[in-house]
């Protein structure tokens, strides 16, 4: 009867070390192609937001009350032509999201939850770094006061990981507005807080119950803030929150505030009559 030798402990740790450096390689090697696809498909995807058809003009519908964000019915609301080619590849599309000087430049898209694109590229297939997404909670035709969008710190510097560069105050100072577009509007924001902090704090409320309340959440994320601003928020603003994870300590966060400005004056643009009437998100 053959007797059957018992690996030592010295070859069981050789054999478990292997399989984990195996699974690193695997791993390193799904990140690396999640990150080709993600170049790939978002080269795409830019070209056809900024093509000719595009236009040069900011698109801002005269609405009575409101420049940017209105509460018409999905099915009455003008769609920003720009946005018809997006909606065409993925109807979750509901903007645009760019801040100058930083690699942040990627469509918008908006799910039931706020679990679906996390780790769903914006042509919906698996994608380690997911996409940027709006809160389920908001509807970006509407009066919402506060937008919140999402997106992954990647450590191939691509989403929402150069937000994690307003620590610095000259980032802060220098890179200070972000162009946030709608499909019902275009938008410039003005960035007044920036800072780290962990999911305890509830910097992304949707609701708030008077505008008391809500001046007191902007009180707290201004106080929040590592720098110092000069710019004044009021009830009467609109608020943009964009946030990503951080590595800082456990559950952090690093988020960054802003506010809607006025359109710039001559830059209010008409579309024309026979535009396109869209329902809004598919």
């Amino acid at each position: 009867m053959a007797i059957v030798r018992k690996p030592s402990l010295r070859e069981t740790a050789a054999a478990v070390a292997a399989l984990a450096f195996l699974f690193s390689v695997w791993k390193i090697g799904a990140y690396a192609l999640d990150g080709y696809e993600n170049k790939k498909t978002y080269g795409e995807i830019r070209s056809v937001y900024y093509g000719p058809s595009a236009g040069a003009s900011p698109f801002s519908p005269p609405l009575p009350d409101d420049p940017v964000l209105h509460s018409a019915p999905a099915e009455q609301r003008l769609v920003n032509p720009k946005f018809e080619p997006l909606l065409e590849r993925n109807g979750d599309v509901v903007g645009w999201v760019r801040i100058e000087g930083t690699r942040i430049d990627y469509p918008v898209v908006q799910a039931a939850d706020n679990e679906y694109y996390l780790h769903r590229g914006v042509d919906g297939e698996r994608n380690a770094a997911g996409s940027i997404f709006m809160d389920y909670r908001n509807d970006a035709g509407g009066k919402d006061r506060h937008l919140i969008l999402y997106g992954h710190d990647m450590k191939n510097k691509t989403m929402f990981a150069n937000l994690l560069e307003y620590e610095s105050r000259w980032n802060f100072e220098n890179k200070a507005t972000i162009e946030f577009d709608t499909l019902y509007a275009d938008g410039r924001w003005a960035i007044f807080s920036a800072y780290t902090t962990t999911s305890s704090f509830d910097y992304i409320r949707t609701e708030f119950a008077s505008d008391e309340d809500f001046e007191q959440f902007l009180a707290a994320i201004q106080a929040n803030s590592l720098h110092a601003s000069d710019i004044e928020v009021s009830a009467e603003d609109t608020i943009l929150t964009l946030s990503t994870c951080s590595s800082a300590f456990e559950d952090a966060r690093f988020v960054v505030h802003a506010k809607l400005l006025p359109p710039e004056e001559g830059s209010t643009f008409e579309p024309p009559a026979e535009a396109i009437q869209g329902e809004g998100r598919k």
